[in-house]
């Protein structure tokens, strides 16, 4: 029976041997390293970087202020018999806004007349006195003493007429003020008394606001850190302030920087300044809130690029560069102003290189990169074909 067996054996463990030679050669094939297949170029956009000359600024916010912001009061006490103006209409140096009631201040200013024509009268007699009696002191018919006393009578009622006429300069200043009228060309506010109310001088309410519009102060503040830049800028000229509104931005108005305040802010690290903006248009408007753009010079061919182009990153600002190989080349860049849709690059780029501003995600240092607009052009020359 053995004899029998064995050769079925020998046929058994020559099938082991060949199955476990092609296992052998299976795992020598599936764990051979394969070929890493190439991996495509990244499509990107891309820009080459130039030269321009380009403004060099600070940006910040500031307040609207009128450059006279007058507060109208009376300067007599008494009745407002009318008001001569529309609220909230432009008003002209000069223009009748109240009308305090003017009688009784009429009948000051004539108690007043006819107490200086009774002073005149009785000067005029103290004179002729005086001089009859200076005949007769000459020939020495009165006494010295008599004609020092016609002398002092004369001085006095010299003196009583002065004061006569300076309380009808007072009366007639009084009856001048009843006609209130704008100091300044403006725009006037809402009334605050209303007509037949009667009103303290001078330390009475506030009748009405007018405020100047032709011309507006705008004030902002710059980080202490600037303060050194923006003397220099201001030792070498004028400086001009751009100001515009968040609901208009394409519409800018220019003003000449008129103030530094003499003094840094401790409590904010800031310092003040002020400029003057034209208003002619009326579009500005007094308290109004708007953004500053403060010219310092001019940056002659500054190297920009594309906004898009730079990016944020853990080691600070950067981009990415294409090389003559098409590969991307990552560069930490230096960044100066923004220009509209460019930026300036101080350090990182040369102007005539070319920068990914498109694409950048996932990208890396030596990754091989396809401008998109060659690839549409390889893509059209193959549909002609």
């Amino acid at each position: 029976m053995d004899k029998i067996k064995s050769p079925n054996r020998r046929i058994q463990m020559v099938i082991i041997a060949c199955v476990a030679v092609g296992g052998f050669f299976l795992l020598k094939g599936f764990f051979q390293k394969q070929p890493a297949r190439e991996i495509p170029p990244r499509p990107v956009e891309t820009a080459v970087a130039f030269t321009k000359d380009a403004p060099v600024y600070l940006d910040s916010f500031g307040s609207l202020y009128s450059l006279k912001d007058v507060d109208i009061k009376s300067q007599v006490a008494g009745q407002i018999k009318e008001i001569n103006f529309t609220e909230g209409a432009e008003v002209k140096k000069g223009d009748l806004l109240f009308t305090i009631d003017p009688a009784p201040f009429q009948a000051e200013l004539d108690k007043a007349r006819a107490a200086l024509n009774q002073g005149l009268a009785d000067l005029k007699l103290k004179r002729v006195t005086f001089e009859r009696n200076k005949v007769l002191l000459e020939k020495q018919l009165i006494a010295q003493q008599d004609f020092d006393k016609y002398s002092a009578d004369l001085a006095s009622a010299e003196a009583q007429v002065r004061l006569d006429a300076a309380n009808v300069d007072l009366a007639k200043i009084n009856l001048d003020y009843c006609y209130i009228r704008s100091p300044v060309d403006g725009l006037s506010g809402k009334h605050q008394v209303d007509a037949g109310n009667l009103i303290k001088a001078n330390d009475g309410p506030t009748l009405v606001n007018i405020k100047t519009i032709n011309e507006l102060y705008i004030d902002f503040t710059i980080t202490e850190t600037d303060l050194d830049k923006v003397r220099q800028a201001m030792s070498e000229g004028k400086l001009i302030a751009e100001i515009y509104t968040d609901e208009a931005p394409e519409k800018t108005y220019s003003g000449v920087l008129s103030l530094l305040d003499n003094s840094v802010d401790n409590t904010t690290g800031t310092f003040l300044l002020r400029a003057i903006v034209s208003n002619k248009e009326r579009q500005l408007w007094a308290g109004q809130f708007v953004k500053v753009r403060l010219i310092l010079g001019i940056e002659k061919n500054a190297v920009q690029v594309p906004y898009d182009a730079v990016q944020l990153g853990l080691n600070g600002v950067y981009l990415f560069v294409v090389d003559q190989d098409n590969k991307a080349e990552l560069r930490l860049v230096k960044t100066g102003n923004r220009q509209q849709a460019n930026i300036i690059i101080e350090q990182g780029v040369k102007a005539g290189e070319k920068v990914v501003t498109s694409g950048q995600m996932g990208l890396s240092q030596g990754v091989s990169v396809i401008d998109i607009a060659q690839l549409k052009t390889l893509e059209k020359k193959q549909e002609n074909k």
